[in-house]
């Protein structure tokens, strides 16, 4: 009797042992645990062994809180190619429908939170950050998205999504976000870079009217000054040899007025001097004649 009665101590004593054991557990370094008892808190641990109340009383939770997780937003990589979803069709402002996907890290601040508060928090970060892109590019047109917004957009969506999480109390730290793909669907791409090529082409006519505008203006303007400096030189020289002429007939009018018949003579012999000095003068004794070719004949 005293056999059997030690026999089943022993054994009781080895099942109460292995169920004390099951709340034996032990962290990783690059782990936080919750102790659960009753489903309620009761510690949290670092790294390293730690004992809780046996199953099914207690239970322990582990979060990878030193390690950087990437989380796909709009898109599943399978090896090099991306599985696109119709999440990553998003709506700009200008009414064009782009494919944005992003690729999003962060990493676990506090794992009470990540573990308790979120039933998957995963889920929750991609749809945090997927409502703030989405919002985001929605108010921005298809032109600067596809050239100029790209790190803008990259910031602010991180900053807003992250906004979103505090509010939840998840526990998590967004780091960042790549933006992998910005671009338009696959059935317009080639409208798309048609458009894309002609601003391009666009922006090349416009760029070489400026560089033939910048060489051509110079020469223009040197030239219309000459032109000017020359025109200003003329009326300066017309208008002293207008005054040199008006002082002349002042004088000449002062001359007539002292001896009329004298001056009236003088002007006379003048204008015949002048309307002579270029001509060939012939004399002729009176009463000879002019051939047909202007030479005297008998």
């Amino acid at each position: 009797m005293n056999g059997r009665r030690r026999w089943a101590l022993a054994v009781v004593g080895v099942l109460l042992g292995g169920w004390i054991a099951t709340g034996v557990f032990a962290v990783a370094s690059n782990e936080r645990a919750v102790v659960l008892a009753f489903g309620r808190v009761v510690a949290e641990t670092g790294p390293g062994l730690g004992l809780a109340p046996p199953w099914p009383i207690g239970a322990v939770l582990r979060a990878p809180v030193t390690e950087v997780r990437r989380l796909e937003v709009g898109f599943r990589s399978r090896g090099e190619l991306y599985s696109e979803a119709r999440r990553s069709d998003m709506l700009t402002g200008d009414e064009n429908i782009l494919k944005v996907m992003m690729v999003a890290q962060y990493r676990i601040t506090d794992a009470r939170e990540y573990l308790l508060n979120a039933v998957d928090p995963d889920w929750l970060v991609e749809r945090a950050v997927e409502s703030a892109l989405t919002r985001h590019v929605a108010g921005m047109q298809v032109d600067d998205l596809l050239t100029t917004a790209k790190a803008a957009i990259e910031i602010r969506s991180i900053e807003a999504a992250q906004d979103e999480l505090d509010r939840y109390e998840v526990g998590i730290r967004l780091l960042g976000g790549n933006l992998q793909t910005v671009s338009p669907p696959v059935p317009v791409v080639e409208a798309f870079n048609d458009v894309t090529r002609a601003k391009k082409d666009n922006e090349r006519l416009v760029e070489d009217a400026r560089s033939y505008a910048n060489e051509i203006l110079p020469e223009a303007r040197a030239e219309a000054n000459e032109q000017v400096e020359q025109a200003r030189a003329a009326a300066d020289t017309r208008v002293r040899r207008a005054r040199g002429e008006a002082r002349r007939f002042e004088n000449l009018r002062e001359e007539f007025e002292r001896a009329p018949e004298l001056t009236r003579r003088r002007l006379y012999l003048e204008m015949l001097e002048r309307v002579l000095d270029g001509a060939e003068v012939v004399v002729l004794e009176e009463g000879t004649r002019l051939n047909r070719i202007g030479r005297p004949g008998s």
